[in-house]
């Protein structure tokens, strides 16, 4: 008897609780490196920009707290990515900062992933935002035939 008296008193304090809810997503704006010369001696470089949205949907505030991830795209290593343009290609890289020092991958071989939290406040619909640029670095002096050249990244945020 005593067991079921304190389980529904659980439970009862367990109804009042509020639930929080909340739903993220992200979006990206590209990097454009733009027209490439390959007998030019500076290295191109190029910023995009991931966006991490997260809505409120109900309760009190919470924090949430995301992982970002890039893929490799097409070249398949972190090493070097490689945009294409039919058979020929760029070498290039995305960097999760402004020094070019640590390649933005899935946090293997050396990479680094992009860790960041948000408050998301109580209010129908609070919406809350986090920006990430993406650094892009297109190392000089390529061979490279005519072409539109591109490569597809895949975003993964985790939450």
């Amino acid at each position: 008897m005593k067991t079921i008296g304190r389980s529904l008193a659980l439970l009862m304090l367990l109804a009042g609780v509020e639930a929080q809810a909340l739903d993220c997503t992200f979006s990206t704006t590209g990097v454009a490196f733009g027209v490439y010369d390959p007998v030019a001696t500076t290295p191109g470089t190029a910023t995009g920009n991931l966006t991490v949205t997260c809505t409120h949907v109900g309760g009190g505030a919470t924090r949430v707290n995301y992982t970002a991830a890039l893929s490799t795209g097409n070249s398949g290593t972190y090493a070097q990515r490689r945009m294409r343009a039919g058979g020929a290609f760029l070498n290039y890289n995305l960097f999760d900062s402004a020094s070019y020092t640590r390649v933005w991958g899935n946090g293997t071989a050396g990479t680094g992933v992009i860790v960041g939290a948000l408050l998301v406040n109580p209010g129908s619909n609070q919406v809350n935002e986090a920006f990430h640029p993406i650094y892009g670095y297109l190392p000089p002096q390529q061979e490279a035939a005519i072409g539109s050249y591109s490569d597809t990244i895949l975003v993964t945020l985790t939450f």
